[in-house]
């Protein structure tokens, strides 16, 4: 059996459809007040971002070789407010707060097989963590197989969406 609505007019299911659309993320808890340029500037902080592959040391960028027939992996992290003189550790950084209402999200340039989000241009969203830490393991498999420079960022986001802070650039060279 079809429901029809007859007796409705479509300017009256356009506004029913747009009162859902601005109800919905405001029951899923965001809010678009309280989110202005005071908040942006009272975040005080930096994010390190740094890879290792396999057990090897944690560098600001790697060069490796890519077999096509491999499954070639290595570790990320990206750690909030890292203090240069601690180690670099991204389970017990992950204990550590970040701001108020803020997420890490790690993202990938060119975008590949990462998820596309129209609040990054450019980049694709491979991760995200509401922890002080974000560790995630990557492979020659999110860069499509291909040989060639990727270049990976950690950014601290507000409820919006909106950038706050921007990790050191991390790059990935395949070849």
């Amino acid at each position: 059996m079809r429901a029809r609505l007859r007796g409705v007019p479509r300017a009256a299911l356009a506004v029913l459809a747009a009162a859902l659309a601005l109800a919905i993320p405001i029951a899923a808890g965001a809010s678009t007040a309280g989110a202005s340029a005071n908040d942006t500037a009272t975040v005080s902080g930096a994010i390190t971002l740094r890879a290792k592959f396999h057990q090897g040391a944690w560098k600001t960028s790697l060069y490796l070789k890519l077999v096509k027939l491999r499954l070639d992996s290595f570790s990320l992290c990206a750690i909030w407010d890292h203090k240069p003189g601690d180690p670099f550790d991204c389970d017990a950084a992950a204990a550590n707060p970040l701001p108020e209402g803020t997420i890490l999200r790690l993202e990938q340039n060119p975008i590949a097989k990462a998820l596309k989000r129209a609040d990054s241009p450019g980049w694709g969203m491979l991760g995200a963590s509401q922890d002080g830490a974000l560790g995630a393991v990557l492979s020659n498999l999110l860069t499509g197989n291909k040989r060639g420079t990727f270049h990976y960022r950690v950014t601290l986001r507000d409820r919006t969406g909106h950038v706050l802070v921007t990790s050191n650039p991390f790059t990935l060279i395949w070849h």
